[in-house]
């Protein structure tokens, strides 16, 4: 806007508004709409629906003034790649953003058509306020992301960076590229450049990120990296996430906190993730690593699996707090039907970055680990933790026959790493339920624990079991065969065995939902509340800093239930 005093009021004796900066300030801020229509012309104003550019070229060469809007043509289908950087857009700021969307009806189309190892249909580059709102982006052949976000100039941080609203597909790593670079949207915080440039407060919100097919080689949702964690207060929430079957050789996931510090990834739904990886250090649903502070709640992650079948490769978990993930918590999640675990704290250190304090509570996991790809419902692999690791007010259930799977035996409840140790102070395992109905090669289902190593240090207490024909508890080297044995060797006080009683044990299935509607899951699955007579009810025990309430969002007694159904 332009001041202006209103001279006839003021003659009135009514006071003057300033409604706008000077010609050096705040003028340059008034929104500008820029149109683009395959009908319009490059040398047209761009000022009008009227006045449409038609190219993707037009809009590179362009200086945009602050606050500037480009809208495509909803409806309509656009080629080309967008850079937006301090030479077309100089003035950008959180306050006064630049922003790319559609207009009229339905979302404007832009199909990619730029290659290369470091590619992107949409690229902004240290552009403080850039927003993409309300685009498809589809990978027109060759291009390895849909959006980039990046600062290759400065030291000082990017912020206020969003992405809402649009659907993005199709993108991946370029085939023999020697890169990792590729996805839906790349978030980098160690540009392709070198420059280690920050960013801080971006926003991925209520997006469509997605392949083709289960088995298409597009992949992953949100991926990316910082320099140390230089990526900072971070929103990923609200969105479909499926259909990224990936390469045969990767070590992604649908969405990947990596250098972040201070996120909150929540009522996101994943599904139908890692196809077609064959490799260790697979795919996983949601995953951390090398960030601090990030709480992932409330999303629904299923069906993380190789297709047709498995044939090699691990992982394939739901959610996962992987290498050097500190201060983090993972709560209120539903997993379901992954190759792998439905939860893994993988605990290893990297460079100087120690894995933990971290949390897993009031998670759901029902028939995870269905091809043994990981050997538990719940890892905590390659060793014992450094800092303190809560498992606690969890229920797992799975009824999957594993009598023909490729590996051997049956997936235990608890796994314990590849060595022996001691777990950190404060460390605890507590009011977990562990109902196990699935059947292994050898007849019997999976152990409760599965500790060969015999590692130690951590608290365990009033968890629940059950299960018939179990293959019991295996600590160190020594199977206890029965509750009573597992009891009298005096490793876990207030340890109840006995049914459950869930209200339907097995059929909890896929949630109808929206992400974008800011609630759920919940209250999906029903199936694994308590019902009247279980011998959860109120068997649990109290836990400090327990965050209030359970899964279903009721508050949480002193003396808790057993398992997510706490209240």
């Amino acid at each position: 806007m332009r001041a202006r005093i209103a001279a006839a009021a003021v003659a009135q004796g009514m006071l003057g508004l300033l409604l706008a900066g000077t010609a050096t300030g705040t003028a340059q801020a008034a929104t500008t709409t820029y149109y683009v229509s395959p009908s319009g012309s490059d040398s047209n104003s761009g000022l009008s629906p009227d006045q449409a550019w038609k190219s993707t070229g037009k809009v590179n060469g362009f200086t945009f003034p602050q606050g500037g809007v480009v809208a495509f043509q909803g409806g309509q289908t656009f080629t080309g790649c967008l850079l937006f950087d301090g030479d077309n857009v100089p003035a950008s700021s959180a306050s006064t953003p630049f922003k790319v969307t559609s207009y009229g009806t339905g979302q404007a189309t832009l199909t990619s058509n730029c290659t290369g190892d470091y590619s992107a249909a949409v690229t902004a580059d240290n552009v403080s306020g850039f927003q993409l709102d309300n685009m498809k982006l589809v990978n027109g052949g060759t291009t390895a992301a849909g959006v980039l976000l990046q600062n290759q100039k400065s030291p000082t941080a990017a912020k206020g960076l969003k992405v809402t609203g649009s659907d993005i597909s199709g993108f991946a790593t370029p085939s023999g590229s020697g890169s990792t670079f590729g996805g839906q949207i790349m978030v980098l915080g160690y540009a392709v450049n070198g420059n280690s440039g920050p960013l801080d407060d971006v926003q991925i919100l209520n997006n469509r990120l997605h392949g083709a097919t289960v088995t298409s080689n597009a992949g992953p949702g949100v991926y990316g990296w910082g320099s140390g964690i230089n990526i900072t207060n971070v929103r990923v929430e609200g969105n479909t996430v499926y259909n990224l079957g990936m390469a045969a050789q990767s070590t992604g996931a649908a969405l990947t906190a990596n250098g972040w510090n201070g996120a909150v990834i929540q009522h996101n739904v994943v599904h139908d993730i890692g196809a077609n990886v064959t490799s260790c250090g697979g795919a996983s649903g949601i995953m951390t690593y090398t960030s601090n502070d990030v709480t992932i709640r409330r999303n629904e992650v299923y069906k993380v699996q190789p297709v047709p079948a498995y044939t090699a490769g691990c992982d394939w978990d739901g959610i996962d707090l992987d290498g050097g993930t500190t201060n983090s918590v993972v709560e209120y999640n539903y997993t379901h039907n992954n190759a792998g675990s439905g939860l893994l704290a993988y605990t290893s250190t990297v460079g100087s970055r120690v894995w933990g304090p971290n949390t897993y509570r009031y998670n759901i996991s029902e028939n995870d680990d269905w091809a043994n790809a990981q050997g538990g419902l719940f890892d905590v692999v390659p060793n014992a933790p450094k800092n303190a690791l809560s498992i606690y007010g969890n229920t797992f259930f799975t009824n999957k026959d594993q009598s023909t799977n490729k590996r051997a035996g049956a997936s235990a409840c608890f796994m314990f790493g590849y060595t022996s140790g001691t777990w950190a102070s404060g460390s605890q395992i507590k009011d977990n339920i562990c109902h196990m109905a699935n059947k292994g090669t050898y007849g019997k289902t999976g152990q409760l624990y599965y500790n060969p190593y015999g590692q130690t240090g951590m608290t365990l207490s009033n968890n629940l079991y059950y299960g018939t024909n179990t293959g019991g508890w295996r600590w160190s080297g020594t199977t206890y065969s029965d509750f009573a044995a597992w009891q009298a060797a005096g490793l876990e006080s207030g340890a109840v065995w006995g049914d459950p009683l869930f209200t339907s044990p097995g059929v909890g299935g896929t949630c109808s939902w929206s992400p974008a509607s800011g609630t759920g899951p919940q209250p999906c699955p029903q199936a694994y509340t308590l019902k009247s007579g279980s011998p959860a009810l109120g068997a649990g025990t109290a836990v400090s800093g327990n965050g209030g309430i359970d899964y279903y969002g009721t508050t949480i007694p002193g003396k808790p239930n057993i398992g997510a159904d706490a209240g």
